[in-house]
C-alpha cells in the first residue's frame, strides 16, 4: 500500500461581509487516495440557492452537481468513495451526504452531540439534513463515531481539536513528502497559523510570533483553541486551511508550509463576472 495523495476539490464560493467589503471564501473538500481506498474529507455545502435562502449569504456553486463534477474530473463517481470524514458538521462542510450511501461517514461522537444540541451562537450553522443523514446510517458499516485521537487507517490519523466546534477534528495524511494536516476551520486561512509572517498575511503582527490567531466562531476558550493548533503543528509537517485560495491543489506534488503571496484573502474584491457560468 503506497502513501496517500491529496487533491483539493473546489466546490464554489461564499461571499462574506468583511471589513466594509466582501471576502470571497472558497469552499473545498479533499479527495485522499492511496491506489486502493478513496476517502473524502468533508462533503461541502448545499447549492448556493439553498444557502442564500437560509443564511442570506451569496456566492456560487455547491450542491450535488458541483461535487459530482469535481469527482468526475478525477475519474470517480460518488459510488467510488469508501469513507467520508467530517472535520465538523457545519453547513459548508457536511452537506451532500446523501450522495454517499455506500460510504462510511466518520465523525467525532462529540460533534454529533454538538450538532444536535449546539452552543446558541452556532445553531444556524448546523442543518437538520446532515444530522438526519447520520442518524439514518447503520453502524458501524455506514457510520463510525470516534472519540479523541484515532488512527483511522494506516497513514490516516484523526486529531481531536475542540475549538471552532466542540467535536472538531483534523485529518493528518501521510504522503511521500511528509504529514499534511487538513485543518479545516481550526484555522481556515494561513494568516491564522502564521500571523507574524508577511507571506501569510498582509498585516503581520510581531506580537503574535510563536502564537496563532483564533476565530470568532468558537465553542471553546482562546487558550483551548491555541492548544489545539499547537497539537496539530507538533503532529504534522504542513497545514491545509479550508477557505484560503492559496492551498495546494495536489499533494505531494505541491508542498509548502506558507504561500509566497498574500493575495489569497481577496477581501474587498468583487465576485468574478463569470461566477454564474462557473456554478453551472
Amino acid at each position: 500500500m503506497s502513501n496517500w495523495r491529496i487533491t483539493s476539490l473546489r466546490l464554489g464560493e461564499l461571499y462574506l461581509p468583511h471589513g466594509g467589503g466582501i471576502m470571497r471564501d472558497p469552499v473545498h473538500c479533499w479527495l485522499v487516495q492511496n491506489g486502493e481506498t478513496n476517502l473524502l474529507v468533508d462533503s461541502g455545502m448545499a447549492e448556493i440557492e439553498t444557502v442564500r435562502d437560509r443564511l442570506k449569504v451569496d456566492g456560487f456553486g455547491g450542491g450535488h452537481d458541483a461535487l459530482r463534477r469535481e469527482l468526475g474530473r478525477e475519474g470517480l463517481t460518488p459510488d467510488d468513495i469508501n469513507y467520508v470524514v467530517l472535520t465538523h458538521m457545519h453547513f459548508d462542510h457536511a452537506d451532500n451526504l446523501d450522495l454517499f450511501p455506500g460510504a462510511c461517514v466518520v465523525v467525532q461522537r462529540q460533534e454529533l452531540f454538538a450538532a444536535i444540541d449546539p452552543v446558541p451562537s452556532q445553531r444556524i450553522f448546523y442543518w437538520k439534513s446532515s444530522i438526519a443523514n447520520l442518524q439514518e446510517r447503520k453502524r458501524p458499516v455506514a457510520l463510525r463515531l470516534v472519540d479523541g485521537d484515532v488512527d483511522l487507517l494506516p497513514g490516516i490519523r484523526l486529531l481531536s481539536v475542540p475549538s471552532h466546534t466542540e467535536g472538531m477534528q483534523v485529518v493528518v495524511v501521510t504522503t511521500d513528502k511528509g504529514r499534511a494536516a487538513i485543518v479545516s476551520d481550526l484555522g481556515d486561512h494561513y494568516r491564522y497559523w502564521y500571523p507574524a509572517d508577511a507571506r501569510a498575511t498582509d498585516k503581520p503582527q510581531r506580537s503574535l510570533s510563536g502564537a496563532f490567531l483564533t476565530g470568532n466562531i468558537r465553542s471553546e476558550s482562546e487558550r483551548t483553541w491555541q492548544a489545539a493548533m499547537q497539537h496539530v503543528l507538533v503532529n504534522t509537517d504542513i497545514v491545509i486551511p479550508a477557505h484560503d485560495f492559496r492551498i495546494p491543489m495536489r499533494i505531494p506534488e505541491q508542498w509548502f508550509a506558507i504561500p509566497d503571496s498574500t493575495e489569497g484573502d481577496l477581501a474587498h474584491i468583487p465576485p468574478p463576472a463569470d461566477a454564474g457560468k462557473i456554478a453551472s
